[in-house]
């Protein structure tokens, strides 16, 4: 699942989501599902304070944990 909530200057918010058949497996898959959810509430009627994309209902898919947490990087 790919949330995306806007904190706009004067304190309100909106939140979007939006669940997959399947699991994103790669940044393009998570940039274009948090682009969707931005594009329902652009263009921004207020002034923007805080901007947060989430991940949730992660899954892990390799049969053994080696105690390594990958870094993930976007460029939205």
């Amino acid at each position: 699942m790919v949330t995306v909530k806007i904190k706009y200057s004067d304190f309100t918010q909106a939140t979007r989501s939006r669940t997959g058949t399947l699991p994103a497996t790669g940044v393009a898959e998570i940039t274009e599902a948090a682009s969707a959810l931005l594009s329902t509430v652009y263009p921004f009627k207020r002034p923007i304070r805080l901007l947060g994309v989430t991940l949730s209902s992660l899954t892990n898919d390799q049969s053994e944990d080696d105690g390594e947490q990958p870094q993930l990087y976007l460029a939205l």
